[in-house]
């Protein structure tokens, strides 16, 4: 099974996509601008972590939530009529690509979420949360799950939990129990700030505890506190995630090659996206009479590696998207298997220009290279560092 695992709250994903560029329409006039960023976006995920693990999580029916106060997201304006119909051509998309869609009836994408992150919260698995719902911070666990903001190319770490809501990933939920989240309609305690959040939290740690205390505050502070318990244990409450989600078996492969699909191509094509189209890389399939030689060890690679160096050899190089190296050096072909082969110096060569490249589209070959030494690494602003 995959390292990385990313998950994809559905609808975040769609309304920040269709609200990053103006309307984008096919030659009919058919609104196409959600369903193309998506698309483009799964390329560029794809490009960058190629051995990478994919599923979405999306909402179905109305929210226990909901049922638990009535006003919860009633605030929302209605879903545009010019995105309302690209929804079902978004689904499409992941459909065709192959890419597992998780729902649960009266539950949230949210949930679905929590669930995947509270499973995998101490193995091995490194899980990327896509979305900016900061309700989903409460489960950022450095080395095990963080969240990556799509449109500002940013992920989030501990540290940047604290540095955003001004306490730590596990005091989140009760963070927003006292000063509400407007996006949700989540009404909070009426008067207090993120200032007196994060001062009763780090004396008192949770809410339950706030409220133990409650005679070692000031008969203002006391006064509203217990005005609004109510409020403040309901907000509670909507603003837990639940964890305990059955969910069936999740993918354990990469979706790279559910991009190449023949019915996700042809739906690209339908849309006109061109732009999104495979393109036909050099095979790494021996064609007939031409041998093809595998590096099996890394010693054989050191051996060709040095002879590059030093008789400053350029080479002719293809890199598939399972992540097989090829390359061609004085009339002989060579295939390196990088699951089975460590081809991290021969790489930062590469990348460091200390080898000269002849190719197809070296600047996706570079990308590949890049992706297969830093699989896990999600790009960010100057000064982010990296994720894993």
């Amino acid at each position: 099974m995959s390292n990385t695992f990313f998950i994809i709250d559905a609808y975040n994903l769609i309304y920040r996509m269709f609200y990053a560029i103006p309307e984008m329409n096919t030659r009919d006039g058919t609104p196409v601008n959600a369903i193309f960023w998506v698309a483009k976006f799964l390329k560029s995920l794809a490009d960058e972590n190629p051995d990478a693990a994919l599923l979405v999580a999306t909402d179905v029916g109305q929210s226990f939530r909901a049922e638990l106060y009535t006003e919860y997201k009633a605030q929302r304006d209605r879903m545009p009529d010019n995105l309302r119909s690209q929804i079902e051509g978004v689904f499409a998309i992941f459909d065709a690509a192959g890419i597992t869609v998780l729902a649960r009836e009266g539950y949230e994408a949210d949930d679905i979420i929590g669930s995947i992150a509270h499973r995998y919260e101490n193995n091995w698995h490194q899980v990327v949360i896509i979305s900016s719902d900061k309700d989903l911070c409460q489960f950022v666990r450095d080395g095990h799950v963080h969240i990556y903001d799509a449109m500002k190319r940013k992920f989030m770490k501990e540290s940047d939990v604290v540095e955003k809501f001004g306490v730590p990933a596990h005091q989140v939920r009760d963070y927003l129990a006292i000063v509400g989240d407007s996006s949700d309609n989540i009404p909070g305690i009426s008067g207090f700030g993120p200032k007196k959040a994060v001062d009763l939290l780090s004396k008192y740690e949770t809410l339950e505890w706030i409220y133990e205390h409650l005679d070692d505050l000031t008969p203002k502070m006391q006064e509203v506190l217990i005005a609004q318990k109510g409020n403040a244990f309901l907000s509670q409450k909507l603003a837990t995630i639940y964890t305990e989600l059955e969910l069936d078996a999740l993918p354990e492969s990469s979706f790279v090659t559910g991009l190449s699909n023949p019915d996700y191509v042809a739906l690209l094509k339908s849309y006109e996206f061109k732009s999104l189209l495979p393109r036909e890389a050099p095979s790494l399939v021996p064609v007939q009479n031409i041998d093809v030689t595998d590096i099996t060890s890394y010693d054989r690679l050191q051996d060709i590696h040095r002879e590059i160096i030093q008789k400053k050899l350029p080479i002719v190089i293809a890199v598939d998207e399972f992540g097989k190296i090829a390359f061609s050096l004085d009339g002989i072909i060579y295939r390196i298997d990088t699951k089975k082969v460590d081809t991290s110096e021969f790489i930062d060569d590469i990348l460091s220009e200390n080898i000269s490249l002849i190719g197809y589209d070296l600047k996706d070959v570079l990308r590949k290279l890049y992706a297969i030494k830093k699989p896990a690494e999600v790009a960010g602003d100057e000064g982010q560092g990296r994720l894993f």
